[in-house]
């Protein structure tokens, strides 16, 4: 994890220091995010991702730095985001909203329809980290189900989503995935569709070794993204 952290600065510096070479743009959209819940058993996953984790709505917009690696064709993308996650369940009595620092590093293709054409279709992928610093949390039904002991109540049904790796802890902080992306571009306006799916168990670590080491919890969850944007940028080299 350090050394992706460590490699994505290093580009980010490598970026500023040929700006003279890059498209830089500015975009806003949203769409919807999920938590995927990963399992033994193929059924189960199938039911349990059907019924308990559903698509909830979600925010994306951010910079992107393309730095030109062969002219009006391929490019090597670096970008800040600020991207949402989370997920909704029971017709929304049940949910997660989770604001994260999203940073991906993908390679950008570009068509261009003429050689002196503004207008292109463009193909993208590439491997991305985010950092979660903020969320909430809404349980209607377990409050429902402990309304009557109301001794734990306060930590318990704290609207605050506690970021970590202890036991107790609702979700880890950091994330790991891979981006893949398509749109349409037409002088300086882009129009894009992301699909992001992360790769990294979102399920505090501390809590997952001490159920997986007594057999009882082989469970993974990861995120997963569905978003539309629409950019601006300043040049179309």
């Amino acid at each position: 994890m350090k050394k992706i952290a460590i490699a994505l600065i290093v580009l980010s510096v490598g970026f500023s220091n040929v700006s003279g070479q890059n498209n830089i743009g500015i975009f806003v959209g949203g769409g919807f995010t999920d938590l995927r819940m990963i399992t033994d058993s193929s059924e189960f996953n199938k039911e349990i991702n059907k019924t308990e984790f559903k698509l909830a709505k979600a925010y994306h917009g951010g910079f992107n730095f393309e730095n030109i690696l062969i002219e009006r064709k391929l490019y090597l993308m670096f970008g800040i985001h600020a991207k949402s996650s989370g997920f909704s369940s029971h017709n929304d009595s049940v949910f997660f909203f989770i604001h994260n620092v999203h940073i991906p590093l993908e390679v950008k293709y570009k068509y261009f329809f003429s050689r002196r054409g503004e207008a292109y279709v463009y193909v993208s992928g590439g491997p991305y980290i985010a950092a979660s610093y903020k969320g909430i949390k809404f349980d209607q039904y377990a409050i429902d189900q402990f309304l009557t002991d109301t001794t734990y109540m306060s930590p318990m049904f704290s609207p605050k989503i506690k970021f970590g790796k202890e036991f107790g802890d609702d979700i880890e902080p950091l994330d790991v995935g891979l981006n893949l992306g398509a749109g349409f571009g037409y002088n300086y306006l882009q129009i894009g569709y992301n699909f992001g799916f992360g790769i990294r168990n979102m399920i505090p670590s501390q809590t997952f070794e001490e159920f997986y080491e007594e057999g009882e919890f082989h469970d993974k969850i990861r995120n997963m993204y569905h978003t539309l944007t629409v950019g601006f940028y300043f040049s179309n080299k």
